[in-house]
């Protein structure tokens, strides 16, 4: 018996327990609420830097990959082992949310968006981020069960709009560094995202091998 509660798959099973537990809950929402906001909020006031305001977009960015991939890609898998990660995917992009707002009130007097005229014309880096920026607003506003009760299945619609995102801010991403290289991956990405949609929609997943618990406890 002992053997058995000692076997990768059971201390597997306890880790991931764990982390859907309330306790680690209640911890995420201390970092994600209370502790992350804080913090940026301290670095706008006290480091007024421009290298660190455009790592906050690069972090905003990562972290709005994470958020949207998980999610197809995890069904894809379809591993009962890995569906705690979507447990998180609001608090992962409430703290997207955080970081690109902090990378946008760092840029308010760098790159002076406050002036109309610098989004003109639209084809240009700072009007794709402010579009992008403006859903983001849209998404966390609306990233709580009062909203989901109010707009009811319209909620779901209006997350949606987190798909636009993604070709916003990679459009924001080309116009603003113009290199070959970064707009063909840019394209990829994008492209990747759709067809992992596509198979998620049509609930294609990948096919395991299943293997004995006790042949594997021996």
């Amino acid at each position: 018996m002992e053997n058995q509660k000692n076997t990768p798959a059971n201390k597997l099973s306890i880790w991931i327990n764990y982390l859907q537990g309330q306790n680690f809950r209640k911890t995420i929402h201390i970092i994600f609420y209370l502790i992350i906001p804080l913090a940026l909020l301290g670095s706008l006031i006290f480091i007024q830097n421009y290298r660190l305001n455009s790592q906050f977009g690069e972090w905003a960015w990562q972290v709005l990959l994470l958020v949207l991939f998980i999610k197809p890609i995890v069904k894809i898998i379809a591993r009962k082992e890995l569906m705690w990660l979507l447990t998180y995917r609001r608090e992962l992009g409430i703290l997207c949310f955080y970081l690109a707002f902090a990378h946008l009130s760092g840029s308010i007097f760098n790159l002076k968006i406050y002036e109309l005229k610098n989004y003109l014309p639209p084809n240009n880096f700072l009007f794709t981020g402010a579009l992008a920026s403006l859903l983001l607003i849209i998404l966390y506003l609306t990233s709580n069960n009062f909203s989901m009760r109010f707009l009811k299945k319209n909620w779901k619609r209006v997350q949606y709009l987190s798909y636009l995102v993604l070709p916003l801010i990679s459009a924001h991403q080309i116009l603003l560094q113009k290199e070959a290289e970064d707009t063909i991956g840019l394209i990829a990405l994008n492209i990747a995202f759709i067809i992992l949609k596509i198979l998620e929609y049509k609930k294609i997943t990948l096919k395991f091998k299943k293997y004995d618990q006790e042949s594997q406890s021996s």
